[in-house]
């Protein structure tokens, strides 16, 4: 089997290939892939039964990858990889069919139990794709387009002729004249509670089977802007659409499934499907407490939610974290929180607007002490605003200021460090230096300098020019070339005593970096 590797960064990529005994899991061939396009061109090439993608890869979204997959109809597995920032990225590559999700730092036991996973999985679809390939082919396809033409009904310049073609391909919809719409803004889900996004898929799954048997509605995923999940129901005028909601409901409850969902009213379709899904956004921002399938209908007079600015209070905060000073962080951040908030009702859209609204105040923060958008210091501890739901409703707002305050400590931590790394770049190079010959990690070196592993990796190559592994690997090739030069030691000798365990290996990093082997440079000199 093969496995492709994506990732902008080449550590992180190399790290990924040296964490697991790829052959001993059944992976004959790893990929890699450093863009997209890149990507996409090895996908075509050698269809890799595994992906591991980053969801941001440079500036384009990994789900481009996942959408490639998808539209091929390929059983490509794929295993996300992220910074603490990309939450609501990952949610959709989540719906989009992604297995399982790592975060970085990539732990070599997490990493193995989602190749693992995914070894499964792909035995099970070899094992039963060719007795179902056809049956599955046909079985599927009308439901597909079908789909596919509902969802082009949001889109004004596709709506006209997608209509025309539902009605032509089934006469149902000749009589169908109305429509509600439940929406769930995506970044409410609580994705990493344990199997969450396990009980999500199969709710979802549930819905759309049931409302698309029926013929009285479907369920959209990833829909924009903020990877939502749209329901639609559709029928006559003359349809019971609490009834049809109620059946949802219940189905909510036997899976034990959190959704928090705004609802519109009652709209022609398909003619007010736009204006129907604006008011189960509004709607949406205006629920009140969380639950199984906690809904909440439009009203007349909504709106959307928005906070009030104070860039008073933002710098005064701004300086409180500069001084790194936390209770007086603390002190500040609620008096941020109270203002902007503005005496307005504590609902989901507010305090989504409030959980918006400090991280990008924190995202100047981190770039003012050149912390990436990785997030590395947050050593697991992230989480997005889905997460923050679960729990009371009445702690919601204190479990955000905790978390606020927590994030900020460690960016404070994290600043520490970094005034003090620029200065202990050249103490790593001479430790390079005096151990070349030793089987060194750069979780190792990390270790003895107290930093964390990918940051060092970073600050290194901003100070030297080359990442660390290249510059080790220079050491040793400057060492064993004065051994040749200097002494008759034979190849094998001289490729342990400068820290390479495998002669051959030693022989071909010789070569790529000098142009000749080992023997051939003894003999040139």
């Amino acid at each position: 089997m093969k496995v492709l590797i994506v990732d902008d960064e080449s550590h992180v990529r190399d790290a990924i290939q040296l964490l697991l005994p790829w052959e001993d899991l059944g992976f004959d061939t790893i990929l890699t892939a450093e863009s997209v396009r890149e990507a996409i061109l090895v996908l075509q090439e050698e269809r890799p039964e595994l992906a591991i993608v980053d969801v941001v890869i440079g500036s384009v979204l990994g789900m481009d990858i996942m959408n490639y997959i998808n539209d091929q109809k390929w059983n490509t597995k794929v295993i996300v990889i992220s910074g603490h920032d990309d939450f609501q990225y990952v949610r959709a590559m989540f719906i989009l069919g992604a297995l399982e999700y790592l975060l970085k730092p990539i732990e070599q036991d997490k990493l193995q139990e989602a190749v693992l996973k995914a070894a499964c999985q792909m035995q099970e679809v070899s094992e039963g794709e060719e007795e179902f390939a056809v049956d599955k082919q046909f079985k599927w396809l009308s439901p597909d387009y079908q789909h596919g033409l509902l969802r082009k009904l949001f889109r004004p310049e596709l709506s006209a002729k997608a209509y025309e073609e539902l009605t032509r391909i089934s006469r149902h919809f000749q009589s169908v004249d109305s429509c509600r719409i439940l929406h769930c803004t995506g970044s409410t889900l609580p994705v990493h509670e344990d199997g969450y996004m396990l009980k999500l898929s199969r709710f979802i799954n549930r819905m759309q089977e049931k409302l698309e048997l029926e013929g009285k509605g479907t369920v959209f995923q990833n829909m924009k802007p903020s990877m939502d999940i749209v329901i639609l129901i559709y029928g006559t005028r003359t349809m019971d659409f609490d009834k049809e909601i109620l059946a949802l409901k219940k189905m909510a409850v036997s899976e034990n499934c959190m959704l928090n969902l705004g609802c519109s009213r009652i709209h022609d379709f398909p003619d007010s499907l736009d204006s129907a899904w604006e008011e189960a956004r509004i709607a949406a921002d205006h629920i009140a407490g969380t639950g199984i399938f906690f809904l909440q209908e439009y009203q007349l007079g909504m709106h959307r939610i928005h906070l009030k600015g104070n860039l008073q209070l933002e710098n005064a905060l701004r300086s409180s974290v500069i001084l790194g000073n936390i209770l007086l962080v603390e002190e500040r951040l609620r008096i941020w929180g109270e203002a902007v908030m503005d005496g307005q009702i504590r609902t989901i859209g507010l305090f989504r607007n409030l959980w918006e609204g400090f991280f990008q105040m924190y995202r100047k923060w981190e770039s003012a002490v050149e912390i990436t958008d990785e997030g590395l210091f947050f050593n697991g501890t992230a989480k997005n605003f889905g997460d923050i739901l679960t729990g009371s409703w009445e702690g919601t707002l204190n479990r955000m200021y905790q978390y606020f305050l927590k994030s900020t400590a460690e960016l404070i931590e994290s600043r520490k460090q970094i005034q003090n790394v620029s200065g202990m770049m050249p103490k790593v190079v001479d430790f390079l230096e005096l151990n070349y010959m030793r089987k060194i990690s750069q979780q190792e070196c990390a270790d003895y300098f107290h930093l964390n592993k990918d940051y060092l990796s970073r600050a290194f190559k901003k100070h030297t020019g080359v990442g660390m592994a290249k510059y080790l690997n220079n050491i040793r090739i400057r060492k064993a070339k004065e051994l040749l030069k200097s002494t008759d030691l034979q190849v094998m000798e001289i490729a342990d005593q400068v820290g390479y365990f495998d002669a051959k290996y030693f022989s071909r990093q010789f070569k790529l970096v000098t142009g000749m082997t080992p023997a051939q440079y003894r003999q040139d000199m």
